[in-house]
């Protein structure tokens, strides 16, 4: 026998189902298949890292969901997910599993005449969908994507305290990886540093690996530890995430060996000031494009903009890699005329980077309230002399 361990109620998962059946009769389909790991986790609670080998939720909308899966992902389907034997469609890896999709399709309806399909979704290919356009004659297979998403963008009360939780193991984290930084210390030990305070807090599957990058790559994106040892001099930018139950927070800082110089002082100031301002700019009824105006403009003034180029934030929630972020959902960056409301959560981590020699960024976990903003994260904000 096997217990149930959803990571939310039944009514939780029951309610979210309710909502997007409800969108797909409004668009007058038949039925969608889903195939992005985050919105089965979101609607079902299934959740496994075999993610990679093909999965398939398909949601009527009156009858129960059938989940197309692996046989050897069956027994997470049916612990950490709501649903039952009757609920999954099985696959054995010498099956087509698009047989079986079509097989869960007809159980549904005899001759469906428009399916929503997610064509944004990494885990959706090419072939797939050639093959199902065979495998489905007369059928058309319609643009769907973001029909889920829009109901992830703000969050329940329960996704909410997952993102707190996450945010304190961020916040060891940071705390962990600050305290190895010194003079003489190997890059990778900081990173493990971050690990293990991470993990030792409850941090799980995350979607994207921590960024340590020291010296030179802390002027470049995205970058992370190569066994190199830090010297005196070394500008160190960490942006660190940490995933509860799949719901992430994430908090960046920067930090110098030695004495900074006049550049690497003003730039931080400068980032600072920039994450205050759109920190302050957070509220129901603005915009993305406002909070991102907020951020942005304090770049710009300073002659910085084109070493920053990017978005102020994105949301952030339930994440599965590659990525920790929903930005794909919701971003705050420029013109963009969304409205926020209380429960959206943001990572907001401007950065300014020279590229190959520096870069310095500063962020915060936030969740938007009535009146403002919750900051869920917690680091001294400023540059860290070491």
């Amino acid at each position: 026998m096997y217990v149930k361990r959803m990571p939310f109620e039944e009514a939780e998962f029951r309610g979210r189902l309710a909502k997007v059946q409800q969108e797909i009769k409004d668009r007058g389909l038949d039925m969608m298949l889903i195939h992005t790991p985050e919105n089965i986790f979101y609607l079902t609670g299934h959740h496994s890292a075999g993610y990679y080998m093909y999965t398939c939720l398909v949601v009527h909308p009156t009858k129960e969901p059938v989940l197309v899966v692996r046989y050897g992902e069956v027994g997470n389907a049916l612990i950490y997910s709501f649903m039952n034997n009757d609920n999954l469609c099985i696959y054995d890896d010498t099956d087509d599993p698009l047989d079986k999709t079509v097989e869960a399709i007809t159980r549904m309806e005899k001759a469906p005449k428009k399916i929503g399909m997610e064509e944004t979704s990494f885990f959706f290919s090419v072939k797939n969908y050639r093959g199902l356009l065979n495998k489905l004659p007369g059928v058309e297979l319609v643009p769907s994507s973001g029909l889920v998403e829009q109901f992830r963008i703000v969050k329940s009360p329960a996704e909410l305290d997952y993102i707190r939780q996450a945010c304190k193991a961020v916040n060891a984290g940071m705390r962990a990886g600050m305290d190895a930084i010194k003079e003489g210390e190997n890059e990778d030990n900081v990173a493990a540093a971050i690990w293990q305070a991470t993990v030792s807090h409850g941090c799980q599957h995350v979607g994207m690996e921590p960024f340590v990058a020291k010296g030179w790559k802390s002027g470049l994106m995205h970058n992370v530890w190569s066994g190199e040892t830090i010297k005196d001099g070394d500008c160190i930018l960490l942006e660190i995430p940490a995933a509860i139950n799949r719901y992430h927070g994430a908090l960046m800082r920067s930090a110098y060996v030695g004495n900074p110089p006049e550049i690497i002082k003003e730039w931080s100031d400068i980032c600072i000031e920039a994450l205050n301002a759109a920190l302050k700019a957070v509220k129901p009824g603005v915009t993305s494009g406002d909070v991102d105006e907020a951020c942005r403009g304090v770049i710009e003034r300073a002659g910085l903009y084109d070493n920053f180029r990017k978005r102020t934030g994105y949301s952030i929630g339930c994440a599965f890699a590659p990525d920790w972020g929903e930005g794909h959902i919701c971003s705050l960056q420029k013109g963009d005329k969304r409205v926020l409301v209380p429960g959206m959560v943001y990572h907001m981590p401007p950065a300014i980077r020279q590229m190959g020699e520096f870069g310095v960024g500063f962020s915060e976990t936030i969740i938007v309230t009535e009146d403002g903003c919750e900051i869920c994260t917690d680091y001294p904000r400023q540059l860290m002399i070491k």
